[in-house]
């Protein structure tokens, strides 16, 4: 015999639905609370020490990556997108790509640079998740030495690193490098 719905059932079905799904979206926010918008608003670069991922960093680039607190605290940018005077990131090969990402800052006396392997990993994340960036779904260098003759670089089509011989061509964005002690505009 088969339970009688006087549409009370359903309505408290609705009611349980809603509110997993309120909690879900709640939880979803507060684990995001710290990522970027959509596009980068604030400009950090007179207060360094509130900068969070998403901002304008003291270099002019967008801030993927901040360590630490107060004194010990680290930021890194990257470069805005028509950083190489074009409307794309140049392909480089890994020498010319390390030579071309070098230039200086004001910042803490920082110099722009190709990323480490593990600030590629930590940039193609936050791309990912903000979208923020113009970056291709293509291969970028990283300045992560693989053996003699090769590099590492990361896809970014599906995040997978892997590693090259140093004459092959892939995309170039730099990056900067900074505590938050000291740290000014340029």
């Amino acid at each position: 015999m088969a339970p009688t719905d006087d549409g009370a059932t359903r309505g408290r079905l609705r009611g349980v639905t809603l509110i997993l799904l309120i909690a879900t979206a709640t939880i979803w926010l507060a684990g995001c609370g710290d990522q970027a918008a959509s596009a980068p608003t604030v400009d950090c670069s007179q207060g360094v020490s509130a900068c969070k991922p998403g901002d304008i960093g003291a270099g002019g680039g967008i801030v993927f990556l901040v360590v630490g607190d107060g004194a010990q605290r680290g930021i890194v940018e990257y470069a805005q997108a028509g950083w190489s005077g074009t409307g794309e990131d140049p392909q480089l090969d890994w020498r010319a790509a390390k030579s071309a990402s070098r230039w200086s800052s004001d910042v803490d006396s920082q110099v722009w640079r190709l990323p480490s392997q593990g600030e590629l990993a930590e940039l193609y994340a936050f791309w990912k998740r903000s979208g923020n960036g113009g970056f291709s779904s293509a291969l970028y260098w990283s300045a992560t030495p693989w053996g003699d003759g090769s590099a590492w670089y990361r896809n970014f089509e599906d995040g997978i690193e892997y590693h090259s011989f140093r004459e092959a061509t892939n995309f170039v964005r730099p990056v900067l490098s900074y505590s938050a002690v000291g740290a000014t505009q340029p």
